[in-house]
């Protein structure tokens, strides 16, 4: 047998494996669900169970099995409000998924933010604005959103739809660019400050930049010094390999706690900025995280 007759059934054996093993993964994320209810699950427990699957299938991603698929609004979105506001927007891969909006909607009415730092700009800008709108508990000396969106049509496109719902002055959609090398933000600070003024962050929302693994590793430790001692941060897509290391990572920051991660939508890391002066900018690898086709040690 050739070389490239290997590859090819090394290739099946995996596709063969990843159909066996993607009910149980499901399966799985539905008991935790379950058990947990509405509190995250250990970041140590995802890092176990990224090993023992890698055992199974040398394939990058496999918790990613358990992510919700994309649906409609009207099936994506319980709440009859929300669903109404988005009926003309599409939730893909590529958006926060319907379980993690409700999910943020329902706790942005229990924590009530003045202010939230987003990376990404997209159906969650709308759906915050629209809240800060709805409840009123916005900030009544800046933006209460500033949303970091690398993409300038991006930025233009929803900015053309607040401005459209009459939501404009809640929100400032300001451009930050990437790095070639990484794809990590490049932000200048003094210009985020002149965004959010004398206020500080509640929430830090982070489901940007796009790019490669690693590219958010340094979205937080750049961001903790603009939010308020006890502000919460939320990663989105913290299924992936990419995610799971850089959440292994932060917890080796000072000043930052990783609580875990919501089994809801594409995998929904969380954790609070307890001492925003003594986050490090720089992030040093931690030991345990995954890599692509490999388990974690």
């Amino acid at each position: 047998m050739s070389l490239r007759d290997l590859k090819w059934a090394d290739g099946f054996r995996q596709i063969s494996r990843l159909r066996t093993i993607r009910p149980l993964i499901t399966y799985h994320s539905q008991a935790l669900r379950w058990l947990h209810a509405k509190r995250p699950v250990p970041l140590g427990y995802w890092l176990r169970c990224r090993s023992i699957l890698g055992c199974f299938s040398h394939s990058p991603d496999p918790l990613s099995l358990a992510a919700t698929p994309a649906r409609t609004i009207d099936a994506s979105l319980p709440v009859k409000d929300l669903a109404d506001f988005l009926r003309d927007d599409l939730i893909t891969g590529w958006t926060l998924d319907g379980e993690t909006i409700t999910f943020l909607w329902n706790l942005l009415q229990q924590e009530q933010p003045r202010v939230i730092i987003e990376c990404g700009s997209g159906l969650s800008t709308l759906v915050f604005a629209r809240g800060f709108e709805t409840y009123g508990f916005g900030s009544s000396n800046s933006c209460s959103l500033v949303s970091l969106e690398q993409n300038l049509w991006v930025k233009k496109a929803v900015e053309t739809r607040l401005q459209a719902c009459g939501l404009e002055h809640h929100v400032s959609v300001m451009h930050s660019r990437v790095s070639r090398a990484r794809g990590e933000y490049q932000l200048d600070p003094n210009t985020l400050r002149a965004h959010l003024g004398s206020e500080k962050a509640d929430w830090v929302v982070i489901d940007g930049p796009a790019g490669p693994d690693g590219c958010r590793a340094s979205t937080l430790p750049l961001l903790a010094q603009f939010c308020r001692p006890g502000a919460r941060w939320f990663l989105d897509d913290a299924y992936r390999d990419g995610e799971l290391e850089v959440l292994n990572n932060w917890r080796g920051l000072t000043g930052v706690r990783v609580e875990g991660i919501y089994p809801i939508g594409k995998g929904l890391g969380v954790g609070v900025v307890s001492d925003p002066e003594h986050v490090s900018v720089s992030v040093q690898a931690h030991p345990g995280a995954p890599s692509r086709g490999h388990a974690a040690a």
